[in-house]
């Protein structure tokens, strides 16, 4: 083809410059084209970018991203045959610069979105449907095809290269900042700072400060989710006016700064800008918890300390002297002042606050009563609309605990502090010292335990600990005893809730008096002895296996002892009870329980055959007699109790008959114990009813 064209050349009536000048032009042009071709090639790899140094950083973000098959003018041209061209012709002013050295220290490119919706590439078809983002669900359409907040947005307002290890990736930053950013009034709006518009309630049982927490049931409880999580929002996205001098210069375009429509428009929509160019960042989530400052003890803080101040320390467990911090578990997860203090229970003047205005150390101090401050009051009511109506009492009980126990020991510091003169050990006055503060800090908290259970009953503790350090080195070991009058702690946490249960009342196990102290206090045992940890408060064995440990011999408990859970059977079996005319068995002065019931631990229930071992033979079937006919007045009696009210029988006959009945109930023998003294009991109340 070329011997062709030089022949025509050559040949043709043109004048040897023309034919020269053409010929140089076409030999050129053969080597040229194909040099061009080969340059345009090299330039569009993505290995060329880093030929200018400033561009390393992007190129590595791009190899580990998951556009690391992409070239880079895939997305940084827009499609078309011009745009390539224009894309290419503003690629070479760049190097220019670069060469030149008159290039920006930060490089920026603007994406379309018709570069990311290119064929092969994505389609707002294939973004259709929820996706997950972190534990945040997300969908495309709502945010490309739909304004929000009366900006439209493309898809380099979120995907973007604000981190320059993470290419073109979203930084959930950008997302805080059109969710959370107040609007002219100053208000986050309702529609884009909702809490279920990302997340959905957590379905897996989490772990909060060590504990299981599992949401569902707060949720079926109708909580709203900042009951608990506030303030989940930091910062206010502010657009400070010196940031626009960065990129401005001209008055007409600073002025401007007011027109959010206009910004917006030219930054967002039309220009990649990223948003923190221009707006504060604004952060999101479990923010950092935020720990009250102790005093520096100076000035009055020296000595005193507020309410509001001393609430705050127990909440966040601390500021006692001598005891480990150790923050609320609510303190932990966030939950604010008012997510209790909400008023339902009314407002308290009390200078302590107090919860429920029933604190009677509100508002004391040892050196004198403060002035009152009215706050919406916390009480029952804000705990069961959280944790169910299985915390009803709770919040009563710890109370009642820490009140009592101020009550105890405030007299003991107080009389310590008489003792402190001037040739008392310096130990001693430290102690004091100590104590007291400690004191004052759990009295001037307010809420006797509630803001911070475990820490308080710790402070209580040491202050008690300190008390009988102090008389020891008084030499009066004895003296006060504090630490003896503590409540119980148990290891595996369950004091905690059920603070006080060994000063509760006694409760009814298997018709029998149940009392937790003895367990606890007396008989040395834990919680765990008797109920499971893992599955929270259930028996660990059947409750009618009690006899098992209470038919051991141990160092707190004598097992031949049968009255110390047995009175009223004893009762019946020498035939006295009271409130009733006594009537001897016959038996009491020749048997003892183990005579029957055998010796512990292998104690029995007697069958009847038992009985002819010392009786006649008549006595087997006897015992079977005793018992229909027990059963037989039982019922009699319960059906005259359900007429005599409107039959208009006495009060005290009623009350009589009643206490029969549960007797024969409790006692549980079928008349064996004591069959005279039981069928008189019944019989009697029956006639006097009737």
């Amino acid at each position: 083809m070329l011997k062709a064209l030089f022949k025509f050349l050559w040949g043709s009536g043109l004048n040897v410059f023309l034919r020269r000048s053409l010929l140089l032009f076409v030999v050129a042009l053969a080597v040229f084209v194909p040099m061009m071709a080969a340059t345009v090639e090299y330039t569009a790899q993505p290995e060329f970018c880093i030929s200018c140094h400033i561009m390393d950083p992007y190129y590595e973000s791009w190899v580990n991203s998951s556009h690391a098959d992409v070239s880079c003018i895939e997305c940084h041209y827009e499609p078309g045959t011009l745009e390539t061209a224009e894309g290419k012709f503003k690629a070479l002013s760049q190097l220019s610069k670069y060469l030149t050295q008159t290039q920006g220290t930060k490089p920026w490119a603007e994406v379309s979105d018709q570069s990311c919706m290119r064929s092969g590439c994505h389609s707002v078809r294939e973004l259709d449907g929820p996706i997950a983002f972190g534990d945040v669900k997300f969908d495309h359409r709502e945010h490309l095809l739909e304004s929000r907040r009366g900006r439209r947005l493309r898809c380099t307002s979120c995907h973007s290269q604000v981190n320059q290890t993470e290419h073109i990736a979203v930084t959930e930053s950008i997302c805080f900042t059109c969710h959370f950013m107040p609007d002219s009034e100053g208000f986050v709006p309702e529609q884009a700072s909702d809490c279920l518009i990302c997340h959905g309630p957590p379905t897996a049982t989490i772990d909060v400060a060590g504990q299981p927490f599992d949401h569902e049931e707060y949720i079926a409880r109708g909580l709203d989710c900042r009951e608990c999580h506030d303030p989940v929002i930091e910062g206010t996205g502010t657009v400070r006016r010196e940031r626009c001098h960065s990129c401005h210069g001209e008055i007409g375009h600073i002025e401007r700064i007011g027109d959010m429509v206009f910004l917006h428009e030219e930054h967002v929509t039309e220009h990649k800008v990223e948003c923190f160019e221009c707006h504060d960042e604004i952060n999101h989530g479990l923010l950092p918890l935020e720990f009250p400052k102790p005093s520096n003890g100076e000035g009055c803080g020296a000595c005193h300390i507020n309410a509001h101040d001393a609430s705050k320390l127990v909440y966040a467990g601390m500021g006692a002297r001598g005891v480990e911090d150790q923050p609320s578990r609510m303190f932990e997860t966030r939950v604010v002042c008012d997510a209790c203090h909400t008023g339902r229970s009314g407002y308290s003047g009390t200078n302590g606050h107090g919860l429920n205005g029933a604190n009677p150390h509100a508002g004391e101090d040892l050196h004198g009563s403060g002035a009152g401050a009215l706050v919406a009051s916390a009480g029952e009511v804000d705990c069961i609309h959280c944790h169910g109506p299985s915390f009803d009492g709770m919040l009563g009980s710890w109370q009642s605990v820490i009140s009592d126990q101020l009550d105890r020991m405030t007299p003991l510091v107080a009389s310590l502090k008489e003792e402190l003169t001037d040739d008392v050990p310096p130990e001693v006055h430290t102690l004091y010292q100590d104590a007291r503060a400690d004191l004052e800090l759990v009295r001037m908290d307010g809420s006797m335990g509630a803001h911070n259970i475990p820490y308080v009953v710790e402070i209580l503790r040491g202050v008690a600990d300190r008390v009988d350090r102090a008389a020891v080195s008084l030499g009066e070991p004895d003296r006060f005893n504090a630490s003896a009058g503590l409540p119980y702690s148990s290891p595996d946490g369950c004091s905690e809730c059920h603070l006080g249960i060994e000063f509760g009342q006694t409760l009814e196990v298997n018709a029998r008096e149940f009392s937790h102290g003895a367990h606890l206090l007396e008989a040395g045992l834990d919680c765990s002895a008797c109920h499971s940890v893992e599955e929270h408060g259930q028996p660990t064995f059947p409750r009618n296996e009690c006899a098992q440990c209470h038919h051991e011999e141990t160092e707190q408990l004598d097992p031949w002892d049968c009255s110390r859970c047995h009175a009223l059977q004893e009762s019946l079996f020498v035939g006295s009870v009271d409130g009733f005319a006594e009537l001897l068995s016959g038996m009491e002065e020749e048997k003892d329980c183990d005579s029957c019931h055998g010796e512990p631990p292998e104690i029995r229930s007697p069958a009847p055959k038992l009985c002819v071992l010392c009786h006649d033979d008549e006595y087997g079937p006897m015992l079977e007699t005793w018992s229909a006919q027990t059963n037989e007045l039982s019922t009699r009696l319960r059906e005259v109790l359900s007429e005599a009210g409107r039959a208009g029988r006495a009060p005290e006959a009623i009350e009589r008959g009643r206490r029969a009945l549960e007797l024969v109930d409790q006692d549980g023998s079928g008349g064996a114990h004591n069959f005279g003294l039981i069928e008189s009991l019944l019989r009697e109340s029956i006639t006097e009813l009737e």
